[in-house]
């Protein structure tokens, strides 16, 4: 009869040389197992890589997955106890190593049948230099396999073979809380793989569910070769397609898409494009009428005044000697620019062409009353003093007087702004982007902003794309999109949602996945937040 202490040794395949935080180094003896064990209960690779051992320890003992082998060249063979001769000359000799990953730790403990083994992940213990390291018995592969709670594991998904083929399970609360990885050569199985841990947890979940009661758990699937659909055929499944024919056709309309998406599709330059593409989107979306040609004229040029100035006092142009005269011809400029526009034909408003009279007579008054003889004109040569804080502070002021009586002030964009979710008529945004772009000026202006409107013409094009964006009917409304997409009340049109991707063009797949992925996660977090608990949702990406 075998001793506990010999049936211990002999399931010893080496010691620690080395101990790090997140590896273990092992020194293999000589006559350990070269391809298969056969002193661990039943045949068992070793040494593989994935394959498991077990450091004993005085909290039981570190669980390890072998992570490489190799092979050392020692100065003299491992010899056991005191059987070196030092009268021999030794001999390169080669050795075989292993590093090691510590992943739990296993304690045992006594139920009705007899010993069991638990693990828990985490290590309570590391080991020390000269540990023995054995190979674990049939039972505690079983015990490492099946993790932590055994009573919380639902679900059998398979067999593992690096462990005698101890059965495995999983918990879907768990397994699909935080993000998970299924990977694997190609050929492997992962597809399958994905497909069964979905049918799987969804048979489990509706065995143990109440009578009549479906459960409420949703995933959406984002396929871009168009494989699931049929894994899934005999299921209560929603199918979204690109092309003729598709019953329910894949919409991401064009309105849900954020300023950043639609500026990252277009590749609007920040300098020029960008802002106007966000500026005609807020009008856009605010329900707002196209601007007027005059409009934006004078919002152009109170904004690169307005600037102007600004940069002016930061750098104290101001008040320093030899640069007070660029200041004075920006005032000679504001003065003589803005009379020019409220005597111009397009003015109308009579509160607009008084406000425009303010600002050139506010700007001629302060250079006036800074010059240092104010008799001269101002080709006759002569200097200025500084200009005052306040002064041109006014001047400012009277700038955005003027901006509030057009169509294009700020303050009268609405709450909406580039990103708000709201419907509106995507194909009037290039017209937008022209009226907003009437008094960009500048070297290669008007050709930056024919381009972006060449841009977002070719995306509401027809075709495969323009019925994606969904450009022209708008049909869908906020609502109606999250519970095609994400799901009804307790899950009631289904729980799986297919997005079949396949013939999405490639221009746009990337803003499609975005748009989608960010709907769902906003759309989880505020359900969150209205409703004191979670909407269970799994996105899947193959």
């Amino acid at each position: 009869m075998t001793s506990l202490v010999e049936e211990v040794g002999q399931r010893v395949v080496g010691t620690v040389e080395e101990v790090l935080a997140d590896r273990i180094s092992v020194l293999l003896d000589p006559d350990s197992p070269q391809a298969t064990a056969l002193n661990a209960g039943t045949p068992t690779g070793f040494p593989r890589i994935n394959g498991y051992v077990v450091i004993p320890n005085e909290s039981g003992g570190t669980v390890c997955i072998v992570s490489s082998v190799r092979t050392v060249r020692l100065p003299f063979p491992k010899r056991l106890g005191m059987q070196r001769d030092f009268g021999l000359v030794d001999l390169p000799f080669p050795s075989r190593s292993m590093s090691l990953t510590p992943i739990g730790t296993l304690t045992a403990g006594r139920d009705d049948a007899g010993s069991s083994f638990q693990v828990h992940r985490g290590v309570d213990v590391f080991p020390s230099v000269g540990d023995s390291v054995l190979l674990p018995t049939v039972d505690q592969l079983r015990a490492i396999v099946q993790g932590e709670d055994e009573t919380a594991k639902r679900i059998l998904i398979g067999h593992c073979p690096t462990a005698s083929y101890a059965p495995v399970h999983v918990d879907p609360d768990r397994l699909f809380g935080r993000h998970l990885a299924v990977l694997g050569n190609t050929g492997a199985g992962k597809s399958c793989t994905v497909a069964g841990l979905l049918r799987w947890s969804l048979e489990a979940a509706t065995a143990t569910a109440p009578s009549g009661c479906p459960p409420n758990a949703r995933f959406i699937v984002l396929d871009p070769n168009g494989e699931y659909a049929k894994a899934f055929e005999d299921q209560d499944v929603r199918v979204f397609q690109v092309g003729e024919g598709a019953v329910r056709p894949l919409r991401v309309p064009a309105w849900l898409w954020t300023g950043a998406e639609w500026a990252a599709f277009t590749d609007a330059a920040p300098g020029v494009q960008r802002p106007l593409l966000f500026e005609a989107l807020r009008r856009l979306r605010s329900g707002l009428g196209p601007p007027e040609a005059f409009d934006t004229i004078i919002k152009g040029r109170i904004s690169r005044y307005r600037n102007r100035l600004k940069v002016l006092v930061a750098n104290a142009d101001h008040q320093s000697p030899g640069r007070r005269e660029g200041a004075a011809g920006v005032l000679i400029n504001i003065q003589e620019d803005f009379l020019s526009l409220a005597e111009a034909a397009e003015c109308t408003d009579d509160d607009l062409r008084e406000a425009l009279r303010s600002v050139s007579a506010t700007a001629g008054t302060l250079e006036q009353n800074a010059r240092s003889n104010p008799k001269k004109p101002p080709d006759s040569g002569f200097w200025h003093n500084d200009f005052a804080e306040h002064a041109l502070d006014n001047l400012v002021n009277a700038l955005e007087q003027a901006a509030s009586h057009t169509d294009l002030d700020e303050g009268d964009l609405g709450e909406a702004d580039e990103n708000s979710p709201i419907p509106f008529p995507v194909a009037e945004l290039p017209d937008y982007v022209e009226a907003l772009a009437a008094d960009q000026t500048g070297r290669d202006i008007g050709q930056f902003v024919d381009t972006l409107k060449l841009r977002i013409r070719g995306i509401l094009r027809g075709g495969r794309l323009g019925s994606v964006i969904d450009a022209e009917t708008s049909s869908s409304t906020l609502v109606g999109w999250l519970n095609d997409y994400i799901g009804d009340d307790d899950a009631k049109n289904g729980p799986i949602a297919i997005l079949d991707l396949s013939l999405v063009p490639s221009e746009v797949i990337h803003v499609t996945v975005s748009v989608l992925a960010r709907m769902v996660f906003e759309a989880l977090q505020r359900y969150r937040r209205m409703n004191g608990c979670e909407l269970p949702t799994t996105l899947v990406l193959v």
